[in-house]
């Protein structure tokens, strides 16, 4: 078990997680060094060194790594124990060890009224595993109890119907394999930005569309399996328009089964936060704020804290976009003040990708205002935090907007030293054509000797195209570098390009 992982696990809990984790704690009779150091990460800024220091001077004869172990198991222990209560998943699993002690110490009957309660539950909340498990249990307990009052015909089909699930649950393996082969390549090749990439996923696509013509019928999992891999693939390859088409059926359908949801809704939100994404690509602003709204109605005491925070963030990430849309930057600022000091840092771990996403739009309307000091602040607080994803085009979108404002500041020292940084982690091949014309017209503008003319037009030209290339779009949502390099050449003064 890693340090940091008990770092991530503490941080992520709420204030009622971590009372409930203490009143466990006093019922235990063993040592309480683990709790010194639960208080210590707890006090501590994100971070493994301050904590790992500070528990080696109260305990310098323990074991920081044996401790760390032993506290994640205790606080898993915890958190298991209020998931029962709330995640209808966690309860049937909880029944199944139920039946099974039931069984163990020969109460056969009363493990059986247990069996037919859970896959009740489990039929309810469409949960196939658990209902074959229950199908599983009541063929051990007829063949202990010799199948009393059961005729050939009745026990073969319980087997079947066992059987049946089985085939179900082998259709949603396969649902899930194609999907994490989809996400696997897009990972491992970054955003989709030519047509030769889109070949690669050919193979996925085909095999994904023979699975939906044998799917179970009125399978939630099945549906929403086939969605997902649609709306994810779409999103990738630039599709847009045809993904947020997928996003509402997604939202249609998590709408419709609310009652099968997980506790709490990840997929319900990230279909959320992919159809706000689709509208921001296709500059569908006025659209944005109905989905924006049903974001925040899942800011709710049932979910827990973690959530909540990851909730706000969406919703306050897509409001920035919004104001930002609308040129009120002023007013972008003024509504990140408003927030408090706080917020971002809460459960900032949970979800890095859209810790750089808020962080870049903050520095984005503090640059449009020519507070550059503010914005590198943004800029820099992601960087020196977070870590930085070569697959994540917001990561791209920071590290860029940091080279625009250190020309934007005159810092041309630093210029050449940044590119050369940024092309070295994200590898020259796998840049786009904004990326690399980006950086070609700062360093021409930054040049001492001035480019001709006709190169600039050339330049210009070249660029303007970028804006109807579906790929370079992915990168150019974020921020508009293409115009920013197109203003850049026109007002150089040097180059008296009108």
């Amino acid at each position: 078990m890693s340090k940091t992982a008990v770092v991530r696990l503490v941080k992520s809990l709420s204030g009622s997680e971590k009372r409930f984790f203490k009143l466990y704690v006093k019922r235990q009779s063993v040592g309480r060094v683990y709790l010194d150091l639960f208080h210590i990460i707890d006090a501590a800024k994100p971070g493994t060194a301050a904590a790992d220091a500070a528990f080696r001077k109260k305990h310098p004869g323990a074991s920081v790594h044996n401790t760390a172990r032993y506290l994640v198991k205790i606080l898993t222990d915890c958190l298991i124990q209020l998931k029962t209560e709330k995640d209808p998943l966690f309860g049937l699993l909880q029944s199944i060890m139920r039946i099974r002690v039931l069984q163990e110490r020969s109460l056969q009957e009363e493990g059986y009224q247990e069996i037919l309660k859970v896959r009740g539950k489990a039929d309810a909340v469409q949960h196939p595993l658990v209902e074959y498990l229950s199908y599983r249990e009541e063929l051990n307990y007829l063949v202990d109890v010799n199948f009393p009052g059961i005729t050939d015909r009745q026990l073969v089909e319980l087997q079947m119907k066992a059987k049946g699930l089985l085939r179900d649950m082998n259709s949603i393996h396969d649902h899930h394999s194609l999907f994490e082969l989809l996400k696997y390549r897009v990972v491992h090749a970054g955003k989709i930005s030519s047509q030769e990439q889109m070949k690669m996923l050919n193979d996925l696509v085909l095999s994904e569309m023979g699975l939906v013509t044998h799917k179970p019928a009125n399978s939630f999992a099945a549906q929403k399996l086939h969605l997902l891999f649609q709306s994810f693939f779409f999103t990738y390859t630039g599709e847009h328009t045809t993904a947020l088409k997928t996003f509402a059926s997604l939202n249609r359908l998590f709408e419709g089964h609310m009652q099968l949801l997980d506790h709490p809704p990840l997929d319900y939100l990230s279909a959320l936060n992919g159809t706000l994404d689709s509208l921001h690509m296709l500059g569908l602003f006025e659209q944005m704020n109905f989905y924006i709204s049903k974001v925040e109605q899942l800011n709710q005491t049932i979910y827990p804290e973690y959530f909540r925070s990851q909730v706000q963030k969406t919703a306050v990430l897509y409001r920035l976009i919004l104001l930002i849309s609308e040129n009120d930057h002023a007013g972008a600022t003024a509504y990140i003040s408003s927030l408090g000091k706080d917020w971002i840092n809460e459960y900032d771990m949970v979800d890095e990708e859209k810790q750089w996403e808020l962080s870049f739009y903050m520095a984005i309307s503090f640059l449009r205002l020519k507070n550059y000091k503010k914005a590198h602040q943004w800029i820099n607080d992601v960087l020196q935090q977070h870590r930085c994803y070569k697959h994540w085009l917001v990561c791209k979108a920071v590290r860029l907007l940091n080279i625009i404002i250190y020309y934007e500041r005159g810092e041309r020292d630093y210029l050449e030293y940044e590119i050369k940084t940024y092309k070295r982690f994200f590898g020259d091949r796998q840049l786009l054509k904004s990326e690399l014309l980006l950086f070609k017209c700062i360093m021409m503008n930054t040049n001492r000797k001035p480019a001709g003319k006709l190169q600039v037009q050339n330049m210009i030209s070249e660029i303007s195209g970028l804006h109807h290339d579906r790929f370079e779009r992915q990168l150019l949502k974020y921020f508009d570098f293409a115009g920013w390099a197109i203003e850049k050449m026109k007002t150089a003064g040097r180059y008296m390009v009108r």
